[in-house]
Order: C-alpha cells, then sequence, then structure tokens
C-alpha cells in the first residue's frame, strides 16, 4: 500500500459510511499480570451511541495513519516449510478468516492466544477487532469503465487501559463531591500500542502474502508483536536504510569523501524517483548502486559490492524515498563536536574542508548572498 492507498481508506471510517460499512466489533479485556481475559464482548456497531462510535472509529484509523516506514509497515508472512506448517500460523489463521470460514469471535480467540502467550506490555490491554468490506471504485485503463471492487479486510487494534490517579470527582447523580475509584479505568482509544490491517491492497491488487502493521512508536517495530504473534519478518525502518546506505558509502569511499561527490549520488539515486509515479515504488538494487557509485565517482567496485552484501545481502533494495535527503530543504547536515552546518544537497558542491596558511582545517562555503549572524550581517575579511 502507498499514502494515496492508506488515505482513501481512510477518509471511509466515518459515520454511516456506504464504502465501509462496520457490522460488528469485537473488544477482548486481557490483564497484564496473567494474560487472563476479563471480558470479551462482541458488538453491534449500529446499535451503539454515537460518541462511542466516533472513539472506535478514530480509534481504527490511526492504524492507517503516519509516514511509511516510520510507524506504517507493510510486512511479509514468514516463509514456512511442509513441517512448520500448523493451524496456529497466523496468515493462514487471517486468510481462513477472510473466507469466512470462520466468524470474528473464533479468529479473534486465536489472536489472543497469540498475544497472552507473548504479552509484553507494561499494562492491561483490549484488543479490538472488526471484519468488514470496503467498497472502492476502480478503472484500470481508460478504455473501461469505472467499476466497483469489494475488498474484504481485517483490523485489529491494541489499546492500554489507563488506570486513573487519584483525584476527587463531582457526581452529578448524587449531587456530591467524591473520590474517584482505580476501578473507574479508560481505554485509550487515541494511541494504539499496536496494529494490523490484513490483506495489503493497492489501486489494482490483494495481496494476502501481506498485512500493513502499525506502530505507536516512530522507527520501532515491536519484535514480539511482528514475529511472534503476527508471524511476520522484521523489516528496518527508513531511518535504519538511511543509516545502512549511507554506511556503504562510508565504506565503498573508504570513509573520506567531497562534498561534491555526495551532491552527485545524491542527484544520481533521486532521478530514480523521476521514472516511478509513486515515491514508495522507487527502489535501487546492488546492480543501481555499483552503477550510481561509479558515475558519482566512486570507482572501486570490489568495495562497493564487499558493503552491500555484509551490511543487507546481495538481493536487497532499498527504497529510493529511504535513502536520499529532502531536496527541498537544509537536510544534510555537516558536524564535528564544536561546528554543526545543515544545507541542502544540491549545495554540497559549493563546500570544502581546507587547510589555511598556518595548517589548520578549514570549512570553506561559497556564499552567492551575504550571511547574518543572529541576524545581524557578517562583515567580509580577506
Amino acid at each position: 500500500m502507498n499514502k494515496k492507498d492508506l488515505s482513501d481508506i481512510r477518509k471511509e471510517f466515518k459515520l454511516d459510511s456506504y464504502a465501509l460499512p462496520i457490522k460488528e466489533v469485537c473488544s477482548v479485556y486481557l490483564k497484564k499480570e496473567n494474560g487472563q481475559i476479563i471480558t470479551k464482548e462482541l458488538k453491534p456497531f449500529e446499535m451503539m451511541d454515537v460518541e462511542s462510535r466516533q472513539l472506535y472509529l478514530n480509534n481504527f484509523k490511526k492504524i492507517l495513519t503516519g509516514p511509511i516506514d516510520s510507524k506504517i509497515f507493510e510486512l511479509d508472512f514468514k516463509s514456512k516449510n511442509d513441517e512448520e506448517d500448523s493451524p496456529e500460523d497466523m496468515s493462514d489463521i487471517l486468510s481462513s478468516a477472510l473466507q469466512d470460514k470462520i466468524n470474528i469471535i473464533d479468529f479473534a480467540d486465536e489472536v489472543i492466544n497469540k498475544i497472552r502467550q507473548n504479552f509484553n506490555y507494561d499494562a492491561d490491554i483490549v484488543i479490538n477487532f472488526i471484519k468488514s468490506e470496503y467498497y472502492r471504485g476502480s478503472r484500470k485503463d481508460s478504455s473501461q469503465e469505472d467499476y466497483i471492487q469489494v475488498v474484504p479486510f481485517i483490523l485489529c487494534t491494541v489499546n492500554k487501559v489507563d488506570i486513573p490517579k487519584k483525584a476527587l470527582k463531582f457526581d452529578y447523580s448524587e449531587m456530591k463531591f467524591k473520590s474517584n475509584s482505580v476501578l473507574d479505568v479508560t481505554v485509550n482509544l487515541n494511541l494504539p500500542l499496536d496494529g494490523f490491517l490484513y490483506p495489503s491492497f493497492g489501486a489494482e491488487y490483494v495481496d494476502q502474502n501481506k498485512l500493513i502493521y502499525y506502530s505507536h512508536k516512530a522507527k520501532y517495530l515491536n519484535q514480539s508483536f511482528v514475529g511472534e504473534v503476527l508471524d511476520c519478518t522484521m523489516k528496518p525502518t527508513g531511518i535504519e536504510e538511511n543509516e545502512t546506505f549511507n554506511s556503504i558509502i562510508q565504506y565503498a569511499s573508504e570513509n573520506k569523501i567531497k562534498p561534491s561527490i555526495m551532491q552527485d549520488i545524491y542527484e544520481n539515486v533521486n532521478e530514480k524517483l523521476e521514472y516511478e509515479e509513486d515515491d514508495d515504488e522507487a527502489r535501487i538494487n546492488m546492480k543501481d548502486v555499483e552503477n550510481i557509485f561509479e558515475k558519482s565517482g566512486i570507482q572501486n567496485k570490489r568495495l562497493i559490492k564487499e558493503a552491500f552484501e555484509d551490511m543487507c545481502g546481495g538481493d536487497y533494495e532499498f527504497k529510493v524515498k529511504n535513502v536520499v535527503p529532502d531536496f527541498t530543504r537544509r537536510s544534510v547536515k555537516i558536524e564535528n563536536f564544536n561546528v554543526k552546518v545543515e544545507i541542502t544537497p544540491g549545495n554540497l558542491n559549493n563546500v570544502k574542508q581546507v587547510r589555511d596558511k598556518e595548517g589548520r582545517k578549514c570549512l570553506q562555503i561559497i556564499l552567492s548572498e551575504n550571511v547574518d549572524l543572529e541576524g545581524i550581517g557578517l562583515e567580509t575579511e580577506v
């Protein structure tokens, strides 16, 4: 799924939506201490009051909100052989539930059992499930008419139970002040801890081999939930991909590089975005990296290949948007312990590290206009 796909379905989580009707919500309360099920409830969505429905809708939308590869991740299920194949495999559970082989309660029980076995939360939690259908318009090409595509899906959110601090409250029913109770717990629907949407789908495809995972922490995947509950493979965040790519540059350049070469690398990688309508689909593999580095001035193919294979494997593909800085702002940092300069990628060729007549290292920046220090224009020295 890309940003547009997520945005399109997210917009349909609203009251009285025709494109995304929700019939039931299944909620299960788990205790932190022993994973005990306190209650399990299946509620007809339309029978709830408006405020409750809106709270749930906002909760479900959160699972589809956030930057891709930072809070939202498209994950593959772990590969399996015949010996490991079992009814407990999450891909089989989700696929069966999607095909109406099991109802929402039975499906929820399967997921809850896996969460109980791998409980890693520091508070009680409530897990919410919905099983619904998304009716969307689609058109493959200009020669075909629009048609409605029905995409069945399952969505799950894991929410923290908040225990309120002791406080004085006013009871309107009895018209008097009294202390609150620790039993007055609330379910935090505004910030899900984890969640997923199954299956992953785009404008013209549905992929039951992938799901969409949500993390409440940016640049973090809950390893227990992803690996043991969802049976999915971990994947690097956008930040981790960027760090790995920079490590390859560092190794291939033997830890010394001119700013102009760095600019060429960024620009040559960024050209890949021009050939893709969707930024999320633009990727580069080891051969692409070799060609880009050579074109930019790093010629040692042996070092490039060694670095690539050691750090991410020979068949890995980087997402272009994860490894190039933002060309519209000062997104590149040049720094040491007492100097920090931020510059746009397209101006790196105006920067050099040089030595003055006394042999001291200096940072030389070619300027097209005067600069200010705390709003005061700097004097030009010769």
